[in-house]
């Protein structure tokens, strides 16, 4: 094959560069299989981990992260291979199914700890008989923000924690929405509502009926789309909920 010329060449660094950047930098470690990703802005453990199919839980110990809901843009992170994503610091000492229970009570320690911490928050069920229908993460290729939860039509939602209501309305796919903001920069929101029984400025107490299940917005039939956040960051709510 001849040698490209040299505008052949401009246009094949050109290409390459865009594609170097659009991936992000990554790079072999090792025989291990372990790879280097740098955090870009929007990114959590949870989609690192859904890129490169392995934990966020491996990604978090193999970096010694005790929180696993949050990391700084910028910070580089090794990447462990898909069969020792779960192991400690590349521990050969257990199967990965083994660790994944304690990953997870200890994420979900910490992440009531901070809730108590910054506004003695204790989260509880927005419905009375919650089924989980849809989890954090992605799903279809997008992320979902929230968790969803199966409910007749018309079962009433109840705050999860008591707060402002800071939005009651409706507000695009997410059909009629109440967001109540809470202690310590944390909110939650409650989406695709049949009616709403709360007003913007209200206070409401844990507890209080603030809408009603429904399908409004974007939804195929009805549920309660539930998120917390933190700065308007998305968390698991799974991991606050009892």
């Amino acid at each position: 094959m001849n040698a490209p010329g040299r505008n052949g060449m401009a246009v094949f660094v050109a290409l390459t560069l865009a594609l170097t950047l659009a991936l992000g930098p990554i790079s072999c470690l090792g025989s291990g299989g372990e790879r280097i990703h740098t955090v870009r802005k929007g990114e959590n453990l949870y989609r690192i981990g859904l890129r490169y199919g392995v934990p966020a839980a491996g990604i978090a110990r193999l970096n010694g992260i005790r929180n696993v809901t949050t990391v700084q843009v910028g910070t580089r992170l090794r990447i462990p291979s898909r069969g020792s994503g779960a192991r400690a610091h590349g521990s050969s000492h257990g199967p990965a199914q083994a660790r994944q229970p304690s990953a997870l009570a200890d994420a979900r320690r910490r992440a009531r700890l901070d809730a108590r911490r910054e506004g003695k928050l204790k989260f509880e069920w927005p419905l009375a008989s919650p089924r989980l229908t849809s989890r954090f993460g992605q799903r279809k290729g997008r992320p979902h923000e929230g968790i969803d939860l199966g409910a007749r039509s018309g079962t009433s939602i109840r705050a999860a924690e008591s707060g402002k209501v800071i939005y009651s309305g409706w507000l695009g796919d997410y059909g009629r929405v109440v967001i109540v903001k809470h202690a310590g920069l944390y909110r939650s929101v409650y989406a695709h509502a049949l009616k709403l029984h709360v007003k913007k400025g209200q206070f409401i107490e844990k507890g209080v009926r603030i809408a009603e299940v429904g399908s409004s917005g974007r939804s195929t039939g009805a549920h309660l789309h539930f998120e917390i956040r933190k700065r308007d960051e998305p968390r698991n709510p799974l991991l606050y909920l009892p």
